[in-house]
């Protein structure tokens, strides 16, 4: 802040409305939901079928290379 700004004189009443208004549009926090069973199993299934499509894709390069 500049010197200017310290010396004004502060309206406490106006002051007072101007953060109620701007707390009423705040975002409320949400707290994080822990992950369910399902969406847990769920999670690691796809993780799974993605490193297996990744290795049959690398399986088959080898392959049709003739390494194997």
């Amino acid at each position: 802040m500049t010197d200017e700004q310290n010396h004004r004189p502060v309206n406490t009443k106006l002051q007072a409305e101007i953060e109620s208004k701007l707390n009423q549009h705040k975002v409320p926090k949400i707290d994080k939901k822990p992950r369910t069973r399902l969406e847990k199993m769920t999670l690691v299934m796809s993780w799974f079928m993605v490193i297996l499509m990744a290795g049959s894709v690398i399986y088959a390069a080898v392959s049709a290379l003739g390494w194997l």
